[in-house]
C-alpha cells in the first residue's frame, strides 16, 4: 500500500531534470516612488532600465538573480542594486514568476529593504525569454521609501551543464 502512494511522488521527481544555466537579463520599465524623509514628502513617476544576471538553482527553472538599476525622474533617481530568488512555474512556454529579495539604494539617499515582484516569462527558444510583471519595495535608512514599478527584460540563457 505505501509503495502505491509513493509511485506518484517518484514519477512527479523523475519528470524534473536539473538544468543549470546562467543567463543575462536587460530591459526597461515605469516605477513611481514617495519617499518620506523627515518631514518631507516627494513622490513621483520614473523611467528605469535593468542589466544583470541569474543562476538556475536546483530543480525545475528557479533562480537566483542581481540587477542594477539605473533611470530618470523621480522614481529612477540613483543606483539600485535588486538581489533574490525567482520562484518560475509553468514547463510550457508561457510561464509565472514570483520574485522574493531585497532592493539597495546606494545614491541620493541610502535606503534598503524588501522587494516582492510576479510576472510572466514567454519562453521564445532555448536561450531566449521576454518578461514583465510588476514589483513593490520598501526603503528604509535615509527616511522611508516605497517603490512601484512595472518591467519588462530579455532573458539570454547559456546551459552551463546538467545532471
Amino acid at each position: 500500500m505505501i509503495l502505491l502512494l509513493a509511485v506518484p511522488t517518484v514519477a512527479r521527481a523523475q519528470s524534473y531534470e536539473e538544468h543549470r544555466a546562467v543567463s543575462l537579463l536587460a530591459g526597461p520599465g515605469l516605477g513611481y516612488t514617495t519617499t518620506l524623509s523627515g518631514d518631507r514628502a516627494v513622490t513621483g513617476p520614473g523611467v528605469l532600465f535593468d542589466v544583470g544576471g541569474s543562476l538556475t538553482v536546483g530543480y525545475d527553472q528557479d533562480e537566483v538573480f542581481l540587477l542594477a538599476r539605473a533611470g530618470l525622474g523621480e522614481a529612477g533617481k540613483g543606483g539600485v542594486l535588486l538581489g533574490g530568488f525567482r520562484s518560475i512555474f509553468g514547463r510550457e512556454e508561457w510561464q509565472t514568476f514570483f520574485d522574493v529579495g531585497a532592493a539597495v539604494r546606494l545614491f541620493s539617499g541610502t535606503w534598503a529593504g524588501p522587494r516582492l515582484g510576479f510576472g510572466v516569462r514567454r519562453t521564445l527558444s532555448d536561450q531566449l525569454s521576454f518578461y514583465g510583471g510588476l514589483g513593490l519595495s520598501l526603503g528604509f535608512g535615509s527616511g522611508m521609501r516605497v517603490d512601484a514599478e512595472a518591467f519588462t527584460g530579455l532573458q539570454w540563457s547559456f546551459p552551463i551543464g546538467s545532471r
